[in-house]
């Protein structure tokens, strides 16, 4: 369990660079003639201060460094998944716009299964 807090660490890297190209895409998309260039910066910045939202939200995971928490199956998924599956809840019950609501569900369900990818990889050690 001593390599929990770096698989977060690797899981906030790679959700960050996912969350960007993927919201670069959806903004080519959407935002037909837009210039990218203009738009990246802020693209940047918003990947990066959601995912650190999410990464804060999911803290409670490091709990399972706890051997009685690991073990417990429904402890381990509700500690492990509750932060960022609350933020995709939350960000579908607020009235925002359109688009903005859009940029915060691809952050967090990247965040979801970048962060699922790396939870099967530490059961997998485990076992």
């Amino acid at each position: 369990m001593k390599s929990l807090p770096k698989q977060f660490f690797k899981s906030v890297l790679f959700s960050i660079v996912l969350s960007i190209a993927a919201n670069c895409i959806y903004y080519v998309t959407t935002q037909k003639g837009g210039d990218i260039n203009s738009a990246l910066p802020s693209i940047m910045e918003g990947a990066v201060f959601l995912n650190a939202i999410i990464f804060v939200m999911t803290l409670p995971a490091l709990f399972l460094v706890n051997p009685e928490y690991w073990n417990n199956i429904v402890v381990r998924l509700l500690l492990y998944f509750a932060g960022s599956v609350i933020f995709i809840i939350t960000a579908l019950s607020m009235h925002l716009q359109p688009a903005t609501k859009m940029v915060y569900l691809i952050t967090g369900v990247i965040f979801l299964l970048v962060h699922s990818v790396f939870y099967y990889f530490l059961v997998k050690k485990k076992a």
